[in-house]
């Protein structure tokens, strides 16, 4: 794991806070010069009015908004603020409608879906990414930027809602994503960020796809050497947190290495998350590839319910495969439509350990494979606790012949009793007599022992 660069790496979690908000009031849709500040702000706020944006859902507001966040990167950083409206912007081929160049930019909204950015044409809609090459520094990252009570919308175009390429310590906040016939956010060599309450709804792949996630975490998205998204670092430390992926087709969160054979996506945390989805078109809900190391989920909710028109194969709804991460406390569930083919496709590589604890398959309709799917060029081994589906096979594929060792009994030397213990433990607790060389059990109440052999 490359931490080159780390001193200058440093977290800045950008507060929620919009400056001015008590005087949002006076505000208003006419136009002011575009080099004057609006008073209530300060100079250091950007209201896209006040560069000529519209808001009507009609006229195009491309360069009345990059004229407001130009100013932002000339001032060294602000806020951008977007009052309730509907901006349509217009990409223009590879160039991006709208592009965040300087660092300390934040982009603030009256709300998710008061204030929505719209794509007219295919394109990538909001650029937020660092320098065109391969550096392992950070020097060249966009840096410390943030998206806030915004709306993204793909209008059902082609092209990426927002690319996070070359970029760290960004926060996004109460953002809402909708309609994009394509990846919502795809982020490469992508470090110390946080999404908070993002909502991904109605979203997929283009047409016959089965490989564009909402969201890609990756350290590349191309194999050419210093081209644009082609990378030598890779992705990490970056935090989900109450996010949810709703209706979408060719699978929610993908966290993998990407084309190039560099590094290690790592540190990525899920929590408290939700992937539901009646159209699927293929992929799985999660994706976390062999690449990736410590991926942390818990307390999740994935739901296949059904599938777009003309798609109707069973997928395996969440791809696990990271070398020491876990996935915990999650519920898999689908309705009467046969729609999971497994609940975990599992996979252990060299010298892991593939942990699942507490993942429940509450299935409706039976997988057609079965709840957890061990790989059969898995080489390492498993801790599986508490998993299974409500019906349906429970273990498929190459069912692990080896497994991490159980946790330790407490070992005494003398006689064990309730006393052994710091409080007094339920039947079923076992211990052993290292003196006697006893294995013992509390059973109703009292302790039974058998000699263990010489």
């Amino acid at each position: 794991m490359t931490v080159a660069g780390e001193g200058t790496r440093r977290r800045a979690l950008l507060t929620g806070a919009v400056a001015g908000l008590a005087g949002l009031a006076a505000v208003g849709g006419a136009a002011e010069p575009a080099t004057a500040a609006v008073a209530t702000g300060g100079s250091d706020w950007f209201d896209v009015r006040s560069y000529g944006a519209i808001g009507d859902g009609t006229t195009d507001d491309t360069a009345a908004i990059q004229a407001a966040l130009d100013a932002a990167k000339a001032a060294g950083g602000g806020t951008v603020y977007f009052p309730t409206g509907s901006y349509p912007v217009t990409p223009a081929g590879a160039t991006p409608a709208l592009t965040v160049g300087g660092n300390g930019i934040r982009l603030v909204g009256a709300g998710s879906k008061a204030a929505m950015l719209v794509k007219r044409t295919d394109g990538i809609l909001l650029r937020m990414s660092g320098a065109r090459r391969a550096d392992t520094t950070g020097a060249d990252h966009r840096r410390y930027c943030a998206i806030e009570n915004l709306g993204l919308n793909g209008n059902h175009r082609t092209g990426l809602l927002l690319e996070l390429y070359y970029n760290d310590n960004t926060y996004v906040r109460d953002v809402y994503l909708t309609s994009n016939n394509d990846i919502c956010i795809d982020a490469v060599e992508f470090w110390d960020s946080r999404f908070y309450n993002l909502v991904v709804e109605s979203s997929t792949g283009p047409a016959g796809s089965t490989a564009h996630p909402n969201v890609w975490l990756r350290n590349s998205s191309t194999s050419v050497p210093d081209a644009w998204g082609y990378s030598q670092d890779n992705v990490n430390q970056i935090h989900f947190t109450g996010c949810r992926w709703e209706a979408f087709g060719t699978g929610a969160l993908w966290i993998t290495q990407g084309p190039a054979a560099t590094n290690n996506p790592n540190g990525i945390y899920l929590t408290d998350c939700k992937f539901e989805t009646s159209q699927m078109q293929g992929g799985p809900h999660l994706k976390v590839d062999a690449s990736c190391r410590g991926v942390y989920a818990t307390n999740i909710y994935a739901y296949a319910g059904g599938f777009a028109p003309n798609w109707y194969a069973a997928q395996n709804i969440i791809a696990w495969a990271g070398t020491g991460s876990a996935l915990e406390n999650v519920l898999i569930a689908n309705g009467p439509i046969a729609t999971v083919n497994s609940g975990v496709d599992l996979y252990a590589g060299p010298g892991a350990v593939a942990v699942l604890r507490n993942v429940v398959g509450q299935y409706t309709t039976k997988p057609t494979g079965s709840h957890i799917y061990y790989e059969s060029s898995s080489t390492g081994d498993f801790r599986i606790d508490g998993c299974y589906g409500t019906t349906g096979g429970q273990a498929g594929g190459a069912v692990p012949t080896r497994n991490e060792p159980n946790p330790p009994l407490r070992l005494i030397a003398g006689p064990v009793s309730d006393s052994s213990f710091t409080r007094t433990p339920p039947d079923g607790t076992m211990a052993v007599d290292t003196a006697a060389k006893r294995l013992y059990v509390r059973v109703g109440g009292a302790w039974r022992w058998t000699a263990l052999n010489a």
